[in-house]
């Protein structure tokens, strides 16, 4: 079944929240589309994590991601995701804003969201339609589901990641997951 084949990307906040330092990047980080930027993204620590360790991911909402698991994740060449520079203030290492543009609606009438002008705004919790299955697996590696926050990655990616001891996130079974099942 194709829902045993994804993963939802949930947040591991023990390392502390960030917020945009400043109006463009927060602009950047909102826009639903491939964007060009010629300046580095600033953002700031406002809420401290448990851990001092700095992880390989930090939530601002949006994912910033480490030098190396933009490696990673650029070695799938994915189209439809942008890497854009980031700055952490007072963290010496590089970061990288993750956009997905990528956005699949074909959900499980089962499946419990909020859905405002057509589009899925937010998510409880999901199963995915076995039409997914008729997209070919290069375009449906890491998407939204709908316009929702919800990212769903693919097994052959998440299978990638976990031998890589990777900081600052979980991989929640689609089949298990649900808003409140992805936080901690």
């Amino acid at each position: 079944m194709i829902n045993e084949e994804y993963y939802v990307w949930t947040e591991d906040c023990q390392f502390g929240l960030l917020d945009a330092a400043n109006e463009f990047t927060e602009t950047v980080g909102n826009k639903r589309e491939l964007v060009s930027v010629d300046e580095t993204l600033a953002y700031k620590l406002t809420t401290k994590g448990d851990s001092e360790l700095v992880p390989d991911v930090y939530y601002s909402p949006k994912y910033l991601l480490s030098e190396k698991l933009c490696a990673l994740l650029r070695s799938f060449d994915l189209q439809y995701v942008q890497f854009i520079a980031a700055n952490i203030e007072n963290i010496p290492e590089k970061f990288y804003l993750l956009k997905v543009i990528n956005f699949v609606s074909l959900i499980d009438e089962k499946s419990k969201v909020t859905i405002r002008r057509g589009s899925i705004k937010n998510v409880d919790r999901f199963l995915l339609s076995s039409e997914l299955a008729n997209i070919e697996l290069s375009q449906r590696l890491i998407f939204k589901v709908g316009h929702s926050p919800v990212t769903v990655v693919h097994k052959s990616i998440v299978d990638t990641l976990a031998t890589q001891n990777i900081q600052g996130v979980h991989f929640v079974p689609v089949t298990a997951w649900s808003t409140w099942s992805g936080t901690r």
